[in-house]
Parts: C-alpha cells; sequence; structure tokens
C-alpha cells in the first residue's frame, strides 16, 4: 500500500478506537457486523438501506508479466509512425524513393501520455428480510467516471520526421508548391523543343551536345517527369494520395529530396535550360504539437476520426443489481441474546444470487482513453456466505462467488494486436462478445471491540477467464487495399487474476438500540483497499476508499 493511504486509514482507525475507549463498557458483541460481505441477513419485516460512497482510482496497471506499467503506455512511443497511423505507409514509402534513403521511417515525433482515471460510485441499496431466513435486495449505483487525460508531443522537439504539409494550411504554399511542379513541366517542353530544333537543324547554337548523344536528353525528361510526379503526389494539394504530411524542412530525408531537385536542375542546365529555378518543394514547418495531434485524431481527413485524447467524464447510472439471499444455517438460531452475548464456536451460513442488469453506459468506440458506468451487458452472480464465529470477539467472513456472464452485441474498433491503441474508423465493427465469467473469494476477518466498535481485513482474490469476441469482416483500409478485421483479437490480454488487501473499521448502534429496545439502529463504515498484485491480463492497480452507512428500519413483523 502507498504509505500516504495507510497512514490515512490507520488514523481513521484509530480516531474509532479511542472513541470506543470513551464510550461506556458494554458486553463484548458480534453484532457488529464490520465491513464486508458477511452471512447475515435482515430479520423478518426489517429494512437495511444502504448508502455508500466509493472512491476507485488508479494511474497504474499490472502488465500480463505482473510487472507494472502506467495507464498511458499504450499511447507513449518514441516514434508516431505507421504503426499508429496507417496512411503514413504510403509517404514513407515515397520519400524513401524521393530522398533515396531505404531505411527512412515516418514519424510524427514522440508522444508521452499521461492517464489518471477515478470513479465516484455512490449505490444506494435496499435489502429486506422477507423472513428471517429470506431477502431481498435491489441496489443502484450512481457513477460518475473520470479519466484525466495530458497528452505531451515531440518533448524535445527533435524527435520527428515528418509534420503537416504546408498546402493543407496556406493557400500560399500550394501555389508555391504548384508553380515549383510547373518549372519541371516547363523545363521538359524546353528540352523537347531543343532537342526537335537540333534534329531539323544540328548545327545550331548548343545542337552538339544534345546531337551527341541524342538518347541522354530523352531519359532525362523521362526520368525527371517521373521523379515531379513523385513529388506532385507527395507534396500536392488536399486530395492527392499521401499529402498529409511531408518532412520536415531541415530535415535529412527533405534536404535529400533537395539535392535531388539540384541535380535535375544541373542537367538540364547543362543543355542550356534553367527553367527551374526552386529549390524544392516546401517541407513542414514545425514538427506538430499536442494540439496537432489532437486534429489529427478528430478530423476525419486523417481516417481516424476519434475523440481527442483529453479528460473525459461520463456520469449515470451504473449497473444495477437485484439480488436474493437465503440463511441456510444460524447457531444462534435467531435469537437476539445468543447473538449479542456470544460463546464458543458458531457458525453462519447463506447463498445468494444476484442478477446484474446491463444498464451501465460504456464509452464510445472512437474514445480510446473514457470510461463507462459499468459493462453495459447482463450477468447472474452466485455466492456462498461462511461466517465462523469464536468467542465475543473475533469471527470471519469466507464469501465466494461465481459470475456467468450472458453474450451480447457491442460497436467497437478491432485492432490487428492488443498493442495497436489507436484505430482508425474504417475499423468500427458490430462484434459478438461473451465477457469472460469470475470467480472471487474474500476473506473478511473481524475483530469486535465492543458493541459499537470492530475492525477489519480483507484478503480479496479474483479470477476472470477471457473474453470471447466474434465477428470475421472485409473492408477497404485507409490506401484502398482488402484489408481482413479478426474480432477475436479483442480478447487477448482479457484473462485476469487480481489480489487485494485492505483493512477497515465500523461504528454500530445495533446491539445497544436491541437491548434498550429504542433509538434508531445504523453503522457506518470505513474500508480502504488496494489491488497488491495482478497478472495474466491488464489489471488496474486500484486504490479505494469506501465509506457505508446502513440503517435498519423494521417495516412490519416484530
Amino acid at each position: 500500500m502507498k504509505t500516504s493511504r495507510l497512514r490515512a486509514a490507520l488514523l481513521v482507525m484509530s480516531v474509532l478506537l479511542g472513541a470506543a475507549l470513551l464510550l461506556p463498557s458494554m458486553l463484548l458483541a458480534q453484532a457488529v457486523t464490520g465491513v464486508g460481505d458477511d452471512a447475515t441477513i435482515p430479520k423478518r419485516g426489517e429494512l437495511r438501506v444502504s448508502a455508500l460512497s466509493v472512491w476507485n482510482r488508479w494511474y497504474e496497471r499490472y502488465a500480463s508479466n505482473g510487472t507494472v506499467q502506467p495507464l498511458g503506455t499504450d499511447f507513449n512511443f518514441d516514434t508516431v509512425g505507421v504503426g499508429q497511423f496507417e496512411n503514413l505507409g504510403a509517404v514513407q514509402n515515397s520519400i524513401r524513393s524521393l530522398a533515396g534513403l531505404p531505411g527512412f521511417m515516418a514519424s510524427l515525433g514522440a508522444s508521452r501520455v499521461q492517464v489518471h482515471d477515478n470513479i465516484l460510485s455512490s449505490p444506494f441499496s435496499l435489502e429486506l428480510g422477507l423472513t428471517n431466513r429470506i431477502s431481498l435486495s435491489v441496489m443502484v449505483p450512481f457513477v460518475t467516471a473520470t479519466s484525466n487525460v495530458n497528452l505531451v508531443m515531440n518533448p524535445t522537439g527533435h524527435e520527428p520526421t515528418l509534420g503537416f504539409n504546408p498546402t493543407l494550411i496556406a493557400g500560399a504554399a500550394l501555389s508555391a508548391d504548384s508553380a515549383f511542379l510547373a518549372q519541371f513541366a516547363s523545363a521538359a517542353v524546353q528540352l523537347n523543343l531543343a532537342i526537335s530544333r537540333c534534329a531539323a537543324t544540328p548545327s545550331g547554337s548548343g545542337c552538339a551536345q544534345l546531337n551527341a548523344n541524342p538518347a541522354a536528353p530523352r531519359a532525362l525528361i523521362i526520368n525527371a517527369d517521373s521523379y515531379a510526379a513523385g513529388l506532385a503526389q507527395v507534396y500536392g494539394g488536399r486530395g492527392a494520395a499521401g499529402n498529409l504530411f511531408v518532412p520536415i524542412a531541415g530535415t535529412a530525408a527533405q534536404s535529400a529530396i533537395e539535392a535531388k531537385v539540384a541535380a535535375y536542375r544541373a542537367m538540364y542546365a547543362a543543355y542550356g535550360i534553367s527553367a527551374i529555378t526552386a529549390a524544392g518543394p516546401l517541407g513542414a514547418q514545425a514538427p506538430l504539437t499536442a494540439a496537432d495531434m489532437q486534429t489529427v485524431l478528430t478530423d476525419s481527413t486523417f481516417g481516424v476520426n476519434a475523440k481527442p485524447l483529453a479528460t473525459s467524464v461520463t456520469r449515470g447510472i451504473g449497473d444495477i443489481e437485484v439480488g436474493m439471499k437465503v440463511n441456510l444455517f444460524d447457531s444462534f438460531h435467531g435469537n437476539d441474546s445468543a447473538r449479542f452475548a456470544p460463546k464458543g464456536f458458531k457458525w453462519r451460513q447463506s447463498v445468494g444470487a444476484i442478477y446484474r442488469l446491463g444498464t451501465g453506459t460504456l464509452p464510445s468506440p472512437a474514445d480510446f482513453t473514457a470510461i463507462g458506468t459499468g459493462d453495459h451487458q447482463s450477468d447472474i452472480e452466485l455466492r456462498t456466505f461462511t461466517d465462523l464465529l469464536y468467542g465475543p470477539h473475533f469471527w470471519i467472513s469466507l464469501v465466494g462467488s461465481y459470475t456467468a456472464q450472458m453474450a451480447d452485441q457491442l460497436v467497437v474498433r478491432i485492432p490487428d494486436s492488443p498493442t495497436q491503441a489507436i484505430l482508425a474508423s474504417y475499423r468500427q465493427e458490430t462484434v459478438q462478445r461473451h465477457l469472460g465469467d469470475i470467480v472471487d473469494i474474500q476473506v473478511n476477518p473481524h475483530w469486535a471491540l465492543n458493541d459499537y466498535i470492530s475492525f477489519s481485513g480483507q484478503y480479496y482474490y479474483r479470477h476472470k477467464s477471457a473474453d470471447a469476441y466474434t465477428g470475421t469482416f472485409t473492408v477497404s483500409d485507409l490506401a484502398g487495399n482488402v484489408a481482413t478485421l479478426d474480432a477475436a483479437n479483442l480478447g487477448i490480454y482479457s484473462a485476469a487474476s487480481e489480489h487485494r488487501l485492505g483493512i477497515g473499521a465500523t461504528y454500530s448502534t445495533v446491539a445497544t438500540v436491541a437491548k434498550h429496545k429504542s433509538g434508531l439502529p445504523f453503522d457506518i463504515s470505513y474500508f480502504h483497499y488496494e489491488t497488491t498484485l495482478g497478472s495474466l491480463g491488464r489489471v488496474p492497480k486500484i486504490a479505494v476508499d469506501q465509506v457505508t452507512l446502513r440503517v435498519y428500519q423494521r417495516l412490519f413483523g416484530r
């Protein structure tokens, strides 16, 4: 646990302990239920109303091998290139040819993304005892999910090889590049006229060189025109293929292209043609900033058509739960006197079931960092509760559950690999989803200090099997090529095992109200827990603070 959080939790429990020492001495009682789940249920006609405030926060995750990674890892690149933006592939190949640099790598630079996620959940639940052994419950969570995102591009300014094509930004740049390409065309026309003139009049001025090797000037025209066509494809105006990004002015690629232009200028000049006067096409003027990258992500021109990598807040109702709990055995046999003054070994055993409705919302498939308010998918959870009590001080709750998740459909963007975090809009399809089933175990030891105060710990283990996504789609990628998308890639790294440790304290008036037959029975708990180990998949390293208020009210019976 982080030292500051552990200190805060210990401080809360120290305050409760100090308060307990000031209270009148009472019989030590197991009536203080403590934090976490247990086998107790409300009595017949008793309504247990619970209101919680749960703060979940995390900025790291466990990778599949158990190592800890920052949440922004998937968006942190030393080179934002073809792997992140597919439409850089065409311009990379073109520039390799134009610059004569076979090792050229298209890069928009380096990205640094920090992500800090937190969820404030306020579940409100009602549990009614139908009999002394059967209760029904409903829980409605109100959720605010926040993903705090900070994007920094090119922190040193020396990382990128490409920037925005200036013709996309300024009309003057388009005019300048058009004029430059027209110089190549003019040089070809002038040389062709000279070749024709010298063929008709071999003794004319400058004809000796042209007639000495007539194939050479013709080859120059062909090669220069082909090179100019390649330049037009990369540097041309909006609408030309591969023209969104060009080499940055002063970089090796741009300098190599300008050297090639200079070579063609010299070759034409050797035949007396001086039409090419410009140094070359205009390069990008600056590396991309964070704001520029947001434009790349959001403007449909660039093919991603997504939400910005920025802070987002999602508010709404989470996944609503409806449940039943049945007490199978109780050593106290419903006797309050025995329960409030326990002796020796006692045992309570209950079972339960929850139907969880998929009422929560998921983020848009175009939002790569937002958090939803739930799974938006229904499931059934079967639970077992075992309370083992010894004497008036100590008891332990053993809770196990199995969650069977139901299949549904989902609109998502399909990656080629789990490391692909930035996904183009053509990858968005409706797939079949079956989330992996879940097994979890809680071990909740409790120490009842007196009728008012108890302290609790928790060990929690959760294992989730891999999700299954099905659907194969044939689509056209950003270059117009046929691509096959396999939804099964979404299930990679979705299995997970998680261990948590927690501590908490509870203040309760339940026992004293029952003894005096008056007053308002309630309990209030503080609970802190953290994920201490995760493996198999990507497991958030969560720290949670939870405050629970439960009030008991008899509606009928006695």
